[in-house]
C-alpha cells in the first residue's frame, strides 16, 4: 500500500490535513446555512399563496410562473459583499442578502418577477 504524499514528496503533515478537513467542514457548513435560506425564503412564499418546489441537491427554488419559465432564486455568495449569503435570480440578478431582515425583500423581488413575466 502506498503512502499518501505531499506537494513535496514528504507525508503530508498533521496541519496540512487538518486544513483540509476545516476547509471541507466550511464548505458543508456553507451548503447547508445556503440550503437552509432558501427553505426561510420558500417559507414565506407559500405563506403569500405561492407553490414552490426546492431543489433537493442545490440550493434553490423555483417558483411556477402562469406565463413563461419559473422564477428560480438560488443562494450564493456574493464576493462584492465579502462572500455573504445572497438570493439571487438564476442567470443573474442579485436580490438581497439572504439573512431573515431581507426575507421580505426577496418575496417582493419574486413577485415582481412573476408579475412582469405575466405581462409578457
Amino acid at each position: 500500500m502506498e503512502e499518501a504524499t505531499g506537494a513535496n514528496g514528504q507525508p503530508p503533515s498533521c496541519a496540512s490535513m487538518k486544513g483540509r478537513l476545516s476547509m471541507a467542514t466550511e464548505a458543508s457548513e456553507v451548503t447547508e446555512a445556503r440550503r437552509l435560506r432558501v427553505w426561510a425564503l420558500a417559507q414565506a412564499l407559500k405563506a403569500h399563496g405561492y407553490a414552490v418546489e426546492i431543489a433537493e441537491s442545490l440550493p434553490l427554488l423555483a417558483v411556477p410562473a402562469a406565463c413563461g419559465p419559473p422564477v428560480v432564486v438560488r443562494c450564493d455568495r456574493r464576493a462584492v459583499c465579502g462572500g455573504e449569503l445572497w438570493f439571487v435570480f438564476a442567470g443573474g440578478g442579485a436580490i438581497a442578502p439572504a439573512d431573515d431582515a431581507h426575507i421580505p425583500d426577496a418575496v417582493v423581488a419574486v413577485k415582481g418577477r412573476l408579475a412582469a413575466q405575466a405581462d409578457g
